[in-house]
């Protein structure tokens, strides 16, 4: 449950704000926190035109900060004049989305050089960070969109800064918000829907983001956290499985550990190419994968939870006919019988899809 007034701002802090991409309410968040400061009393500078509809009221009281601009490929861009801010200092600057603070074409800056300079003079940085805009994770974003992003953020942000506050309200919300007309003006919106609002991409990014934040922010560490397995398929429920197991692992506060068995002999060429790109995904969202060659799959699951000391283990529903599990047993009830200091959660299956 959110506070009802934000941490006050501590010299030379560095707050990010974290959300998974524009629109879904990082901005709004930072600035409202923004404005509980300014009703305290504290000298709180606007490091951007806060022209949107959505932003402007949020604005009101903050100090607008010197601007420089200029014209380049018949666009107008706008930079902090970080010298004329320096000499009249704020308490608190809002530099808003950290990737757009790239200073002026024919002066460019790195985002955290601006930070850095900042925060050197004493002022705390309150900042906007889009996890597509992360050096791991802008891939995975390109590859799902196809879009090349101009600016990416080095992932050393999020370790270094004070405080992280993380916006992450669930995929379909994001969605039901935005048909709502909530969160942008409709042409914006269609838009959105086809890019970064699809939600395909929003459940890969969320599913990303909390990975990178088991590496990057971890709560305790690593040889305190429980750890749970989850097993790398080929069938086209894998990606799903791994996103579910992600989101649960980091709502535990677990190292999660990927899994597959492979077949001896390798399995077939059709086999192989689906498993790299199921094992390349896992690779994004794991703490750690691994590969073990055996015929039986539950007796191969549950070494590696010995020697891995697992807690539990993430499995997906069996998909055997129950003659075929009458007769051999499913992968599940293998499980459960072989070790009984073991939790076993059983994830549901992907939603349906309609046309």
């Amino acid at each position: 449950m959110r506070s009802p007034t934000p941490p006050a701002p501590r010299q030379g802090e560095h707050r990010i704000y974290l959300s998974l991409a524009p629109g879904i309410g990082g901005t709004r968040r930072l600035m409202a926190d923004a404005q509980m400061l300014v009703a305290e009393g504290y000298d709180v500078g606007l490091a951007f035109s806060a022209t949107n509809d959505n932003l402007s009221d949020f604005a009101r009281g903050l100090r607008p900060m010197p601007l420089e601009r200029a014209k380049a490929d018949q666009r107008t861009f706008e930079a902090l004049n970080i010298s004329a801010v320096l000499s009249d200092p704020p308490q608190v600057i809002v530099l808003g989305d950290l990737a757009n603070q790239t200073g002026l074409p024919t002066a460019p800056v790195a985002p955290l050089e601006l930070v850095a300079a900042l925060r050197e003079a004493g002022i705390a940085v309150w900042s906007t960070v889009y996890s597509y805009n992360l050096t791991t994770i802008a891939p995975i974003y390109t590859r799902l969109t196809a879009i090349e992003l101009p600016v990416v953020i080095p992932e050393s942000a999020l370790e270094d800064a004070s405080e992280l506050v993380l916006i992450d309200p669930e995929p379909r919300d994001i969605l039901h918000q935005l048909d709502e007309g909530l969160l942008m003006p409709p042409a914006e919106a269609a838009i959105a829907r086809q890019t970064s609002l699809r939600l395909d991409v929003l459940d890969q990014l969320r599913a990303a983001t909390h990975a990178l934040l088991e590496i990057r922010r971890p709560l305790t560490t690593a040889g305190e956290r429980p750890r749970w397995l989850v097993g790398i398929g080929f069938n086209p429920s894998a990606i799903y499985l791994l996103q579910r197991a992600a989101d649960l692992a980091y709502s535990m506060g677990a190292l999660l550990i990927g899994v597959h068995i492979r077949p001896p002999g390798g399995g077939s060429s059709g086999y192989q190419m689906t498993v790299r790109e199921h094992l390349e995904y896992a690779e994004e969202l794991c703490h750690e994968v691994i590969i073990v060659e055996e015929k039986d799959v539950a007796t191969a699951m549950l070494q590696v939870a010995h020697e891995h000391h697992a807690n539990g283990i993430f499995i997906g529903r069996p998909v055997r006919s129950r003659w075929d599990e009458l007769r051999g047993g499913s992968l599940l009830t293998k499980l459960i019988n072989s070790d009984r200091d073991l939790d076993i959660f059983v994830l549901a299956d992907a939603p349906m899809t309609s046309h």
